[in-house]
């Protein structure tokens, strides 16, 4: 079995994009390093309590999420959409980028959670693990999440 450093260490090196952009979308620009400082913080002093029934990577995704949500509400910080800033690289222009950051930035934090969860490929099992919901109440508030956006920005 690796030690806690090595263990530490590989659980940061398989979820850092992850929880860059994490960082990223709920902290303001000059901000997210610290974020990402306290969530890497949190991850070390809960580490030895998790307890394997849930995936290791769903488990980091909610210790990190909750972790920027506690950083939110102590700064009162508006949303933001610095989390795609990295998506530039997958060909999408940059007038849809700004469509997805403004809609993310009108979302609550659950959905706002829920849909870069569905944006980093997460399942829809692992989704309702992190934010303790029924995989139906995912489903729907999937749907209901493409309904708004297609009212919204699609339909004429």
């Amino acid at each position: 079995m690796p030690t806690s450093d090595a263990r530490f260490q590989r659980l940061l090196d398989d979820n850092q994009g992850r929880l860059e952009r994490l960082a990223r979308q709920y902290a303001d620009p000059a901000d997210w390093q610290d974020l990402l400082q306290e969530i890497h913080i949190q991850l070390w002093l809960s580490l030895d309590s998790f307890d394997g029934r849930a995936q290791l990577s769903t488990w980091v995704y909610r210790v990190a999420l909750n972790t920027a949500i506690s950083h939110r509400r102590k700064r009162r910080l508006p949303p933001s959409g610095g989390a795609l800033d990295e998506l530039g690289d997958s060909g999408a222009t940059h007038d849809s980028l700004d469509v997805l950051r403004e809609f993310l930035a009108s979302l609550g934090s659950i959905d706002r959670a829920l849909l870069l969860m569905d944006l980093e490929d997460m399942t829809r099992e692992q989704i309702a693990e992190v934010l303790g919901l029924s995989n139906g109440a995912v489903a729907v508030r999937m749907t209901r999440l493409k309904q708004q956006f297609s009212q919204r920005y699609l339909e004429p």
